[in-house]
C-alpha cells in the first residue's frame, strides 16, 4: 500500500528540499536549531494538502460500509482497517516524521536527477504544457468519459457475489 506512506513522503521531501534551498542561500550546514525550525515551517506548508489527500482517500472507502450481506461481511474489515492504516499513518507523519528528519537528517543536502527522472521531466513537461494550453479541451474530453463512464456503470448489475445456498 503505497497510498500508507505518502503523507510522510510528501513531508520528507518538503523538508529536503528546504533543507537543500537553505544550505545553498548560507553556503554551510544547518545547526540543529535551524533544521528543526526549518522542518516545522516545510510540515507547515505540505500539512493541508496532505490531510486532504489522505482524507480523500478514506472518503473512497465509505461507500463500503453501505454494503450488505455477504458483501458487507467480506469487504467491511478490509475498510476499516484501511482507513484504520490511513488514519495512523497520517498521524506518525504529522508526529514523528517531522521530529525524525529534523533529528537525524543533518549532512549536506542537494537534489540531484537520475538518468530516469531526467528523462521523465523530458517527457512529461511537453504532455503537460500542451494540456495546460489546450485546458478547455482537456477538461471537456474527461468531462466527457466521465459521463460515459457513469452511462456504463449503470449498466452493470450491482449483485457483487451471488446469495449462497447454506441450507
Amino acid at each position: 500500500f503505497g497510498l500508507i506512506v505518502d503523507g510522510a513522503v510528501i513531508i520528507i521531501e518538503n523538508c529536503l528540499r528546504r533543507f537543500g534551498e537553505r544550505q545553498h542561500e548560507l553556503g554551510r550546514l544547518l545547526s540543529r536549531e535551524e533544521r528543526f525550525d526549518l522542518t516545522a515551517e516545510a510540515t507547515a506548508e505540505v500539512i493541508r494538502p496532505s490531510l486532504f489527500g489522505v482524507a480523500i482517500i478514506t472518503a473512497v472507502y465509505l461507500p463500503v460500509f453501505a454494503l450488505t450481506g455477504i458483501e458487507g461481511k467480506m469487504f467491511h474489515p478490509m475498510a476499516f482497517t484501511v482507513m484504520l492504516a490511513l488514519t495512523s499513518a497520517m498521524l506518525l507523519s504529522l508526529t514523528f516524521v517531522p521530529a525524525a528528519v529534523a533529528a537525524f537528517l543533518g549532512g549536506r543536502v542537494q537534489e540531484k536527477e537520475n538518468r530516469l527522472l531526467q528523462w521523465a521531466r523530458r517527457a512529461y513537461e511537453p504532455a503537460l504544457n500542451w494540456a495546460l494550453r489546450l485546458r478547455w479541451a482537456v477538461l471537456a474530453g474527461a468531462a466527457v468519459l466521465v459521463v460515459l463512464s457513469g452511462m456504463l456503470a449503470s449498466r452493470m448489475g450491482s449483485e457483487f457475489i451471488p446469495s449462497l445456498d447454506e441450507g
